[in-house]
């Protein structure tokens, strides 16, 4: 089936549907690294399909310049990835490009969703004030034109739960006006929140996902929610999740393996390398101060506890404000999985402190990237900030190859 990708980001809903079922026409992303990491990873699924990683593994060593690995491929495989903001402005503009690139073939899905901040109930009261210019509110119109324009047998549209209870600029909630949209461009749809934590992923992270049927095909929407729940599988803890990776300080970058007894068949099947080299394995430096109170959260979370802003001794505290966001301070737990990784992991690592008290920092990219459940041969472009802010945003690789998997699976 061919499908094409609104709003991909560095492409985690994308890496379910890279199987033979699927052809992946194009992607639309207005984040410039965003759209660089998916056009790498065209290329290593291109190398790889050739039996031949040598440049790809080249160029992560840093013995090539992104230019010259992307220079050797195909035009049009560099075509596919459209670095574009969705808008009245471009849209007629991405329409005609998606028809030159789809070369006369159906288009048989739509995947994607919109910018999540503006439905977030994190910041909802700050964001209050700008409803009615915040153009991200109403981003699912244009997935609608979309949608009107080709007609494809089904789509997936996923955000955050907090779209449940968003009203809009007339107080008004938006969720029935986007799925009435959705329903008058002649689909039958079934939404659900998914929780990543129940699909295998190591990681609590609950989003919506609306599953649209083209009315005139017999299939239920609610077919593809019911074979998603034959999917549901317990995740591995974090102790699992990075065993084979190395301990560190902050600031230390290691990109290498390091033998474990522990290495469980998760890791295998969906993450480890053995054909090209570990990346982005970088720790953020952090300063004494943050050190001192990362021990200290360490030690509580082991006892049972988070620790709260208020109750750290007073050197230590930078902050007047000690009634609201007392949580800026989160350890993992190796017992666990992760609590749900954000795009804010971008400015700081506060909230993704490393469970083993010896190393004594945040989490790396690739350790992030693993609770996302990114293998470890996909790399992100362009920067270690971009790549956490990347990370964050995405949508779990092993859940959307459970999403993809069940698409398949109420269309045979």
């Amino acid at each position: 089936m061919n499908i094409i990708d609104l709003f991909s980001g560095c492409g985690g809903l994308t890496e379910g549907f890279r199987t033979k079922e699927f052809n992946m026409i194009c992607h639309i992303e207005m984040d410039e690294d965003a759209c660089n990491s998916l056009r790498t990873r065209e290329v290593f699924q291109y190398m790889k399909e050739k039996n031949d990683l040598s440049l790809y593994n080249s160029y992560l060593l840093g013995n090539i310049k992104r230019d010259e690995l992307y220079q050797t491929m195909p035009e049009n495989l560099m075509d596919k990835v459209i670095n574009c903001e969705i808008s009245h402005e471009t849209i007629d503009c991405l329409i005609t490009q998606i028809m030159n690139l789809s070369n006369g073939k159906i288009i048989d899905g739509i995947i994607g969703g919109p910018p999540c901040q503006a439905y977030s109930t994190i910041g909802r009261a700050r964001n209050e004030k700008i409803k009615g210019d915040d153009k991200r509110i109403y981003l699912y119109k244009y997935y609608s034109k979309f949608l009107k324009k080709f007609n494809p047998k089904f789509f997936i549209f996923e955000n955050v739960k907090g779209l449940l209870s968003y009203k809009d600029e007339h107080n008004e909630k938006l969720l029935p006006k986007i799925i009435n949209e959705f329903e008058s461009t002649g689909y039958n749809i079934s939404c659900k929140v998914i929780n990543s934590i129940e699909y295998g992923v190591p990681q609590k992270r609950e989003r919506l996902f609306i599953f649209g049927i083209r009315k005139d095909i017999e299939i239920s929407p609610s077919d593809f929610f019911q074979e998603m729940e034959k999917e549901r599988t317990s995740g591995i803890n974090i102790r699992d999740l990075f065993a084979d990776l190395p301990k560190m300080r902050h600031g230390e970058e290691k990109n290498y393996y390091v033998e474990s007894n522990q290495i469980s068949q998760f890791i295998i099947e969906n993450l480890k390398s053995n054909d090209t080299p570990l990346t982005y394995n970088v720790s953020r430096f952090c300063n004494e101060k943050d050190r001192e109170i990362y021990k200290l959260v360490v030690l509580a979370k082991k006892k049972g506890k988070n620790l709260k802003y208020n109750e750290l001794p007073t050197h230590l505290k930078s902050h007047k404000n000690e009634t609201n966001f007392l949580d800026r301070f989160k350890c993992l737990s190796n017992d666990e999985v992760a609590h749900t990784l954000v795009a804010h992991i971008s400015k700081d690592g506060h909230h993704y402190i490393h469970p083993d008290i010896s190393q004594n920092r945040s989490i790396t990219v690739r350790e992030a990237a693993r609770i996302q459940t990114f293998p470890d041969d996909f790399y992100f472009e362009s920067s270690r900030t971009a790549a956490y802010k990347q990370i964050g945003n995405a949508v779990p690789v092993v859940l959307s190859k459970k999403i993809a998997k069940s698409i398949c699976k109420i269309f045979n």
